[in-house]
């Protein structure tokens, strides 16, 4: 359960760019603001999403190593992952890394992945080549436990730099969407773009509560409460919709279905605890969770173009 859809798409692209008043200098000031934040995260992003491939490939590799002991069985070496080329991906992260504005947590946490995964990336390609070419077959995996003992240390600094930047671009993202919303209702006021980003925010909320291989237990309480977030929200938008029927039509039908996988799963996780370990059929309501946000994202995004 590697989550791969916290940042499958950055929403923020800048709605003020559709307000039907006029430009005003506040209005452009405000679009200016939003897109230089955009700018800079969304080159961290890009690289967040394309080095999931390290966390793929740990995965990989603890099915069949314990992590403790090392590789044991040559028999049974299912090796890791090749990793992407991210070489132009890293060089605009760490140039967005000191543009204005300087977004302090979020930068400080970027500067250490970058770090985290470049100490990594070279072990896992030597992993790779030694497992792909089955050198282990000749040497009785006697190199294979000596790249293990530098590889697990690296592997648990990635993965903890990877937590830690997560978090800190949620919680960023949120404070982009939230000055995005307030931007949009002085200038437009609570109308059709202003629905559409206020249901995302509140989506993203609920996607953000999602399990994941190093958190496998979900706040029952919390998530709970963003699903009644997004429950009001949703009707909020089919008030708005009655006097403007057209609006955002598209959109309709992915927010319900993503408010049914989200009640879905709550009701799901709630015997157990949270704990979707213990939920049975819980990793098939967690996929249609992301799936039906996947959706809803792609729609909104479109709406937004």
């Amino acid at each position: 359960m590697i989550r791969t859809f916290l940042i499958v798409a950055f929403l923020s692209a800048s709605a003020l760019a559709h307000a039907q008043s006029p430009g005003t200098a506040q209005q452009q000031a405000d679009q200016a603001a939003i897109e230089a934040v955009t700018s800079k995260m969304n080159a961290y992003v890009a690289l967040m999403n394309r080095t999931l491939r390290a966390s793929e490939s740990i995965e990989r590799y603890k099915s069949w190593v314990d992590m403790d002991k090392g590789p044991v069985n040559k028999n049974r070496a299912f090796g890791v992952y090749q990793l992407y080329d991210v070489t132009k991906l890293i060089g605009d992260a760490s140039k967005a890394l000191n543009v204005e504005p300087k977004l302090a947590t979020l930068d400080a946490s970027m500067k250490a992945y970058i770090e985290a995964y470049s100490q990594l990336a070279p072990i896992i390609d030597e992993a790779n080549t030694y497992y792909e070419r089955k050198d282990y077959l000749d040497d009785n995996l006697v190199r294979g436990k000596q790249i293990h003992t530098r590889l697990v240390p690296a592997a648990n600094a990635f993965l903890a730099a990877r937590e830690k930047v997560e978090q800190d671009f949620q919680a960023e993202q949120t404070n982009l969407a939230q000055r995005e919303l307030a931007a949009i209702e002085r200038h437009e006021g609570r109308k059709a773009n202003w629905h559409r980003v206020n249901l995302m925010l509140v989506a993203q909320r609920i996607a953000d509560r999602m399990p994941s291989n190093e958190a496998p237990v979900v706040d029952v309480a919390a998530f709970e409460a963003d699903v009644n977030l997004l429950v009001n929200a949703s009707k909020d938008f089919d008030d708005y919709r009655k006097s403007d029927p057209e609006a955002l039509k598209s959109l309709q039908g992915p927010v319900q279905s993503f408010l049914a996988a989200a009640r879905t799963f709550r009701d799901t996780i709630k015997p157990v605890k949270g704990d979707i370990r213990r939920a049975g059929g819980g990793g098939q309501q967690l996929q249609a969770v992301v799936n039906a946000y996947n959706a809803l994202v792609g729609t909104a995004n479109n709406l937004a173009n």
